[in-house]
């Protein structure tokens, strides 16, 4: 089964090619592995706060969505 996954890291970047996976917990996983890398490229950076993914299935309908988001407070 083709998966797409379409990631917002302050820009969105819309996946078009797909990745083929063998089913709906394989694209979960494979969206969960990659999600912190990508957090650890861009956070934290002032203007962006949060990264998520969205995975869409062979019809391109969404299933699955995660993110991780940066929360800082200065305690003074």
């Amino acid at each position: 089964m083709r998966f797409y996954f379409d990631v917002k890291n302050g820009t969105f970047s819309h996946d078009d090619t797909g990745t083929e996976l063998a089913d709906r917990h394989a694209a979960r996983a494979a969206a969960l592995a990659v999600l912190a890398p990508i957090a650890e490229q861009v956070l934290p950076e002032e203007e962006i706060n949060s990264v998520s993914i969205t995975v869409r299935d062979s019809d391109r309908k969404p299933i699955f969505h995660a993110s991780l988001a940066l929360v800082e407070d200065w305690i003074d």
